[in-house]
């Protein structure tokens, strides 16, 4: 009988987990941007900037975000570690990712945000 066959998962043997992936500009498929401004309580020339993304994935396990950078907007991805499925993933994305302490006094009319595929300019909706 082998020795290992009888042996409990000992994890001080388990390889060390790799370095985790860097984010890099969103790769994903058929993305769609939206660029929301939500007033509340100062009228419709200032309140919230919002954005939104999505685009699917030929597997799971990745994760997307926005991050703001010279004015402009960057949707990037992280890729999956370890497990992942051959299984199209749908995802979704939004900025801000945390709460707004303020609204903005002066909303733009369009926001630029980029990905792998280059720029887009996305014209800033009210929310209505």
């Amino acid at each position: 009988m082998d020795n290992h066959t009888n042996r409990a998962f000992d994890p001080t043997l388990a390889p060390p987990p790799g370095p985790a992936p860097t984010a890099a500009l969103s790769h994903g498929i058929a993305i769609e941007y939206q660029a929301l401004a939500r007033s509340f309580s100062k009228g419709d020339h200032a309140g919230v900037l919002f954005l939104l993304a999505s685009c699917y994935y030929p597997t799971s396990g990745f994760t997307i975000f926005f991050e703001e950078n010279a004015g402009k907007y960057q949707l990037m991805e992280r890729p999956p570690t370890g497990v992942f499925l051959n299984l199209v993933t749908y995802y979704a994305a939004c900025w801000p990712t945390q709460g707004v302490s303020f609204e903005a006094d002066d909303l733009p009319k369009q926001v630029t945000i980029v990905d792998a595929q280059g720029e887009h300019v996305v014209k800033v909706r009210h929310w209505r």
